[in-house]
């Protein structure tokens, strides 16, 4: 009993950096060792997987979706940007960089989140495969890394564009992790998740539209205004899953404030309201309203009815897709890039033929 005892105690994860204080963990995985440098290609592939690893679980939800953002609003050209006559082309030949542009900002936000002492002890009831709980990495490590790859995310901006809202999303990222506003109040939550998404959005477009070639314009501030509402009032789908975790670190999330009950119905009413809402902000005809209401609608079914973490996981990515359908809507209401000039059939498909749809004067506002 006592060499079990030993063991499990040497399995403790300890570490003391300067000017930090020596942080415990008896329930994690003892510390992985990398590959030995003679072997380069196995040590560069693991710390490679160590970095998907710290994003992995955000590439249906955050990545994917944001990086769809920023093209379907290069791609709108006059519903959202300054670009009135967009090239197809030029733009898709942006893909790889939007997305890099987006991963390497949700890589900092995952390291600086992840490194925390509560963040690990939530990983290790929720998500025991991360980099910090299972071993891979510690937290002096992590905090290296993080080191790292601020400058490297900095310079990428100054690159490629986006500097600004990424020096915002930083900020926010600071007071999302280490001043804690994840964890005191749920609307605090969802209000900083909200501005930090919407910074990415309009980095991923002015990305996407090339560096200092296009803004965005009045039409897509509104838009970005009215997608920080609705990820304000729907985001916290996320915490369904992770109410144990959430538990033993004592984040005050809304299922745990409300109760699972009451929160999934303020999840289903809001996703239903904006699958209807958005298509007539974008003055769609019927096609158009199908494009969100299909996922929104199945997103609010499951929201209700499926309530095992399981399930819940899943439909946190449903909610990846849902969002996406909303961030097509504009596109759809212009779809002339696709022909260099507006298509008739197309514009009588999507868009309501009550009233003359035009950019300067369609936008319900």
């Amino acid at each position: 009993m006592s060499n079990g005892m030993q063991e499990q105690d040497s399995r403790a994860l300890q570490e003391k950096d300067e000017g930090s204080q020596t942080v415990s963990f008896p329930f994690l995985r003892k510390p992985i060792e990398p590959p030995k440098m003679s072997s380069l290609v196995l040590s560069l592939r693991f710390h490679l997987r160590t970095l998907w690893l710290f994003t992995v679980s955000e590439h249906s939800t955050i990545v994917y979706p944001w990086t769809a953002f920023g093209i379907f609003s290069a791609l709108s050209g006059a519903a959202l940007t300054t670009n009135q006559s967009p090239n197809i082309w030029e733009i898709m030949f942006r893909l790889p960089q939007t997305l890099l542009w987006m991963w390497m900002n949700i890589l900092a936000f995952t390291v600086a989140n992840q490194r925390l002492p509560n963040s690990v002890l939530e990983d290790s009831v929720n998500k025991a495969w991360r980099p910090l709980p299972s071993g891979r990495i510690t937290q002096a490590q992590a905090r290296r890394l993080l080191l790292a790859i601020l400058p490297v995310t900095f310079f990428l901006n100054m690159s490629l564009g986006g500097l600004e809202v990424t020096l915002t999303a930083l900020v926010l990222t600071w007071m999302y992790n280490d001043l804690g506003g994840a964890d005191e109040n749920y609307i605090v939550r969802n209000l900083i998740n909200a501005c930090g998404l919407v910074s990415w959005s309009a980095g991923t477009t002015l990305v996407a539209c090339g560096k200092d070639k296009y803004a965005l314009n009045a039409m897509g501030y509104k838009w970005l205004a009215i997608e920080a509402t609705i990820i304000f009032t729907t985001l916290h789908v996320q915490d369904l899953r992770d109410q144990e975790g959430d538990m033993a670190r004592d984040r005050k999330t809304a299922p745990i404030v409300w109760g699972d009950t009451a929160t999934r119905w303020t999840i289903a009413i809001p996703v239903l309201t904006w699958s209807l809402l958005c298509p007539m902000i974008w003055n769609l005809g019927l096609p158009g309203f199908l494009v969100p209401l299909i996922p929104g609608g199945i997103l609010a079914l499951r929201v209700m009815f499926l309530r095992t973490v399981d399930a819940d996981k899943i439909t946190w990515k449903l909610w990846g897709i849902w969002i996406a359908s909303l961030f097509i809507l504009p596109l759809i209401s212009n779809p002339s890039v696709f022909y260099g000039l507006k298509s008739a059939k197309l514009d009588l498909l999507f868009t309501s033929t009550s009233t003359n749809h035009t950019f300067d004067h369609g936008f319900i506002f």
